[in-house]
């Protein structure tokens, strides 16, 4: 048949760059240990620098516990919330929904609720004032269909205030009959 010759290798233009080159995988392995490494360094800077308090109320925690026999086992210790986020699970910032929807969706029986936003309010009135902020911010979305979640959540939350009137009530009575008066 035919013998095929061999062609000879073309000579590279100046024109073209050049094929890039291949990434080597120790400088490959020395990057990724580098992201590592600072990583690593943040976290132990934010352990050392930024939450000395934390780490300490954790330690001296346990060591209450274990003087107590617990162990050190079964200690839940509170973190501080910002005011910010309280603010969004008071009965003002109910309140205050039901107020501020009750135009656009209707109104709903909050006696219970209102009665206990006031006493929130005489106790922190910072704390009313921004759950006010809060349910404002809370309505700028609303539409239709959040309407009905808003609306049932005021409906739960006075639920819940009539609860803990009926509670405090019960209590109260209690009380009064065990003293004799």
């Amino acid at each position: 048949m035919g013998k095929k010759t061999a062609r000879p290798a073309a000579a590279p233009d100046a024109d073209q760059p050049p094929a890039p080159g291949k990434r080597s995988k120790l400088k490959l392995a020395l990057l990724a240990l580098a992201s590592l490494l600072l990583a690593g360094g943040g976290f132990a800077g934010w352990t050392v620098f930024m939450a000395p308090e934390a780490a300490a109320g954790g330690d001296n925690a346990a060591a209450g516990d274990e003087a107590a026999g617990d162990g050190g086992h079964g200690t839940m210790v509170a973190l501080a919330l910002p005011p910010e986020i309280v603010a969004e699970s008071t009965y003002t910032h109910s309140y205050a929904l039901s107020v501020l929807i009750a135009r656009d969706c209707g109104r709903v029986r909050v006696g219970a609720l209102k009665a206990a936003a006031e006493e929130e309010a005489r106790a922190d009135g910072v704390l009313a004032n921004l759950s006010w902020e809060a349910a404002n911010r809370r309505i700028g979305t609303l539409d239709e269909k959040s309407c009905g979640y808003m609306l049932n959540e005021v409906a739960a939350a006075n639920a819940k205030a009539q609860r803990a009137v009926d509670e405090k009530t019960a209590a109260e009575k209690g009380g009064k009959a065990k003293g004799g008066h």
